[in-house]
Parts: structure tokens; sequence; C-alpha cells
């Protein structure tokens, strides 16, 4: 039986293997189990990791600016779609929680594989794929983590697989410290796919698709309430209400308890099997528009907020492949997929005035993208699945100089120059920057390209620091009789030297420091201070 897949183009291989434990808790022939983290985190790669730049457009013209960002994000790594047997599955979903994010996999076409990965991202700069499992005959489209269990949004090949009765099916199965600990069991319902799912406190939501259905299950798993609607793709709910998304039929807001319908909201139809995400978030409805950028609606009675366009425009590039496919809200953080345009950022806790961050920085088409606490996962086209960290104020430093400095302004090329003075605090993304004189920054600080401390020199950062992009040429550079003087969390994606006379110094006793370039200490440059650095590279 053929069916509608909802797909993201991620076209990156990787070779794999599983390995099934016949002791293990699933005992399921149509699902194998890999549980070799080694094996599995091998696909986990550091090219490009680093300091991700942002493009930022001014809203007339479409004019690229060169402020500094308020915002830092950082690469940690990018993954590869895992392949079976010569297929290569596409990345549709994702849901984090705590230490370990969880992802969803279909396959493009007519063949039926799926899977889910669990990754370990307990430590931001070095994640790990812990475990994974492969649906020999089922897509997976959609998932979300809850309370010790796993919801997902199946398609089966009733053909070859007895347990469905339908193509459309809800998939449970119970995970604890990154592994799968019982069996996966399935619930078919009415629909050729199931393509959304959302968990609440005493329910299960369930779209699928082509004919369309919502179906709610109960906590044991029992069907309660159904509500047909044509062409679903995706649902949400805050308890109180579930937003259901069609791509014909527009958006429909039901009470969660009676699933009567309260508000509706016509929106333009959508791409015929294209993934389309909505999204409720304090009170108000994100919605992924396609063509039309994101939505953003009341809750409450459906009025539209405000509508976030695609800031660019490529050129040479088709018009259906500049569409909002994803939206992502955490912490009033709105991040857009944007197809050829890329991923775009957008402050949103002013309703009256939203703020326009820019565009990332990323290679390929963007298709899919989760937010949530403090990551960034993104689906692309050339860069398979991404993931980024999001760069918080880090406070935790003793040193009086910091109160009260401002927040930097100015342009992402910074340049102070042999005796000035500048201090600076708070979050701040740079490009390049050049220390002549003495330079003090107190917070998160994310320089993406190039660093150079002159001859004579001081620049000290309290906080968190991040610098460059791994093996793109981009470089850190320590001058004679100059100090570059840390406090806190250092991770260097770019080259480091310390010339002749050169100092690197860390002050306190609980600094951490990952280095991934490529680092010259020359004679008489030194090292010093107290610090912890797992690489090995100051060694």
């Amino acid at each position: 039986m053929k069916k509608k897949l909802l797909t993201l183009a991620l076209v990156s291989i990787f070779a794999f293997s599983c390995n099934n434990d016949p002791d293990g808790p699933i005992n399921d022939p149509n699902i194998l189990i890999n549980t070799n983290a080694e094996e599995l985190s091998s696909r986990l790669t550091l090219d490009g990791t680093g300091v991700v730049g942002i493009t930022n457009i001014s809203s007339s013209g479409g004019r690229i600016l060169e402020d500094a960002d308020e915002i830092s994000l950082i690469l940690v790594s990018q993954a590869p779609s895992p392949v079976y047997e010569g297929k290569i599955l596409r990345a549709t979903h994702v849901d984090i929680d705590g230490k370990y994010a969880y992802v969803s996999y279909n396959t493009e076409g007519s063949t039926y594989l799926g899977g889910v990965e669990i990754i370990d991202i307990s430590n931001a700069y070095d994640p790990k794929i812990v475990s994974q499992a492969i649906f020999k005959n089922a897509d997976v489209s959609a998932l979300e983590y809850r309370n010790g269990q796993l919801f997902l949004a199946l398609a089966i090949d009733v053909d070859n697989d007895e347990k469905a009765t339908e193509p459309a099916n809800l998939g449970v199965v119970s995970v604890n410290d990154g592994q799968f600990t019982s069996d996966f069991s399935i619930y078919s319902v009415a629909g050729f796919v199931g393509t959304d799912v959302s968990t609440a406190s005493d329910f299960t939501a369930l779209v699928s698709g082509n004919n369309g259905l919502l179906t709610i299950f109960d906590i044991n798993q029992n069907v309660s309430n159904e509500f047909p609607m044509t062409d679903l793709r995706g649902v949400d709910n805050d308890d109180n209400r579930i937003v259901i998304l069609s791509g014909s039929e527009g958006i429909k807001i039901l009470n969660s308890g009676t699933l009567a319908e309260v508000g509706s909201i016509a929106i333009d139809a959508q791409e015929a099997g294209a993934k389309r995400i909505i999204q409720i978030e304090d009170g108000r409805i994100f919605v992924a528009e396609g063509g039309e950028g994101a939505g953003i609606y009341r809750l409450s009675n459906g009025n539209l907020i405000s509508k976030i366009a695609i800031p660019i425009n490529p050129e040479n590039v088709e018009p259906g492949d500049i569409v909002t496919n994803a939206v992502s809200i955490d912490d009033d953080l709105l991040f857009m997929a944007n197809g050829a345009a890329g991923i775009s950022i957008a402050d949103v806790d002013d309703e009256d005035e939203f703020k326009l961050y820019g565009i990332l920085d990323l290679d390929g088409s963007s298709n899919f993208v989760k937010n949530e606490e403090g990551f960034v996962f993104v689906a692309t086209g050339a860069g398979g699945l991404q993931i980024l960290k999001i760069q918080e104020v880090d406070e935790d430093y003793d040193e009086e100089r910091c109160e009260d400095l401002p927040k930097y302004e100015g342009s992402d090329n910074l340049n102070i120059n042999t005796n000035e003075s500048e201090g600076y605090g708070g979050t701040t993304s740079l490009k390049n920057v050049n220390i002549g004189g003495e330079f003090l920054f107190c917070g998160s600080l994310a320089i993406q390209s190039n660093l150079n401390v002159d001859s004579g020199g001081l620049m000290e950062v309290y906080g968190s620091f991040i610098f460059g992009q791994f093996k793109k040429n981009t470089s850190l550079n320590v001058g004679s009789n100059s100090t570059l003087r840390l406090s806190g969390s250092t991770v260097i994606y770019g080259d480091l030297k310390l010339t002749s006379g050169a100092t690197l110094e860390f002050v306190g006793d609980e600094n951490e420091v990952y280095i991934y370039g490529d680092v010259i200490i020359n004679s008489g440059a030194k090292v010093i201070g107290n610090f912890n650095e797992p690489t090995g590279k100051l060694d």
C-alpha cells in the first residue's frame, strides 16, 4: 500500500549496523535495537562546528547589517543521516527532555523504513548517540517524550506487520537513562499515516493524514474520542485546548475534554505531503504557513497577533523551496525553518514589536527546527542533523569590575587600539576582534572568525568564551608580551597560537577548557593558572 509521506530532505549518508539483543526488553523482528554508543556516535562529526554567524537583515530593503549579535549559537556537532541496507533515513522530529534528545526518522518514497535515536546531550560540547531503534516496516513521522515514555506517530506497512490493522498508528515505548526498556506497543487508527502526536497529563492526541482523524487516547491507550478533519499535519495542546492543523482546511481550536470546536483559523492551503508544525506557547499559537512564513494567533479566540515573513528571498531558487516548514518557540525565542531561505530567529516577547535577529549561517536547505532547553536541532539538506547550543549569559564569576558594565552595541568587527580600554557585559557574538589596548568582557562572548591580542595588549573574559570554527581557517593569536586572561568556560574550535612572550592565564579554580583546533605554543610563551582541559591540547 502506498502512503503519503512527510519527509525532511537530508542527503548525508553513513552506514550502521544493528545489534538486537535476544535477551533484551524488546523482542520484535520488525524493530532492530542498537545500544553500542561508540559505534552510533561515530556518525557525529566536528566538521564546521564552532561559532555560528548570524546574518542580520534590516527591516527595510533586505540590507545586510554588520552589527554585533545579541544572541550567540554554537554548532556543537553534526550527524549525517543513518542508512539501513542502502536506504537513507531522514529526520522528521526532535523532542528534548533533560539530558536526552529524541530524534525520529522516516524514508522518502514508497518504502516503509524509519527509526528513533536517543542522544545524550548532558555534555553540550560532546553529545553521544546512545540508542537506536530501526523500524523495518514503519516510518516515524513525529515523537514526544513524557514521564518515561516515548509516544510515536507511525505509518506501518500492514502487509508486513501483523500487529497493525491500519497504516496510521500510535506507538508507545518506555525509556530510561537513554535506553529503550519495554516492547513497542502499537495502536492502529483510521488513516494512511500518523503525522503528529501531542501528550498531556491525562491523554495523548494523534493526528493522521489524508482522510484525516484526530484520535484521543486515555492514559491506558484506550480511544476516548475522535474528531475528523482532512489532511491533518500537526497537533499540540495545553491540557485545556487542542489545536490541529490541516493542509487544506486550516486550524481548529478544540476543547480537550469534549473536542467541541471553540475556534478556527483560516490559512492558505499547504503543499501536498509537506510537513508543517503547529505549537502552543504562553497562550499563543505558532504555525508554519509555508510561503507565508510564520503565523502567530491568540489561543483563546484564534485572532491574528502577527505574521512573520521569511526575511530573505535567495536568487535562483524555486519559489516552492522558500517556505516555512517548521517553527519552534521556547523562552520567547522563535526559530523558523524556511527551506532554501535558511533558519531565521526572532524574539517575540513584545507583541507590539517583534525583534528579528537574522539568518543562521548554516549550509543546506532547512526543513525542520527544534528549539528547547537551550539546544537547537536543525535538519538541513546538505548538513544532515545539526546540533546547536544557545549561549546564555554566564554570571558565575567573582570579579568586582564586572558590575554595571554596559552591553556592547557596536560593529561585529571590534578594534581596540593601543592606549584604549573598553569593557562590556551580557551576551555578544562578534566576527573579528583586534586588541591592542585593554578589553574586559563579563558574561558570554563568542568570536566567529579571528582574534588577535597584539603585542602589549590585554584581553580578559569572565564567564563563557567561545572562539572560532573547526577546520575553517579561524585563528586566535596572542602576541609577544600580551595576555589573554580567562575565567570560567572556554571552548576553542579554531587554531590557537601563542607567540614568544605571550601569556594565556586562567583565573580561579573551576576553569573548563575544550580545544578542538591546532595549538602552537612558541618557546617563551606560557600557560598559567588552574584549568581542566580534557582534549589535552595544552599539555
